[in-house]
């Protein structure tokens, strides 16, 4: 049987992950229900207000990439967003047809489209982008 150690990665993604759920759900809530601004325009802001707050846990708790190199945090930097923007355009899709054209429940799909883009955000986070180097291995 495995060891909470060897779930680390998992465990502290999920964990953050919450957290970066609660910006964006909390964010789209105040910006699409009490400040009445549109539901893309809410689901971009929030989206953007979560993606930074994820990159900066992603980089120091969840894979410990602590290398602060300029080639690095740029390297690091394109591809979270790179990533979060092609999962970032998959939620303001699915939200605009759930909401706008289906007229269904909107925190609830908030809620579905987030776990979506959140595996999705893993899978990319652990193996692409702060994919932990071999030794010898080169940038």
């Amino acid at each position: 049987m495995k060891s909470i150690r060897e779930y680390r990665d998992f465990v502290l993604y999920c964990i953050f992950g919450a957290m970066a759920t609660g910006v964006n759900m909390i964010s789209y809530h105040l910006l699409y229900n009490i400040a009445g601004i549109g539901n893309v325009i809410s689901t971009f802001l929030a989206w953007l207000f979560a993606v930074t707050f994820a990159f900066f846990t992603n980089k120091f708790f969840v894979f410990v990439s602590f290398d602060r190199s300029l080639k690095t945090v740029i390297r690091e930097l394109i591809g979270f967003f790179s990533c979060r923007i092609s999962t970032g355009i998959l939620d303001v899709v699915f939200m605009y047809i759930t909401v706008d054209l289906l007229g269904l429940m909107p925190v609830l799909l908030k809620f579905i489209s987030n776990l979506i883009v959140g595996i999705i955000n893993y899978l990319v986070g652990k193996l692409v982008i702060f994919k932990k180097k071999k030794k010898g291995e080169k940038a």
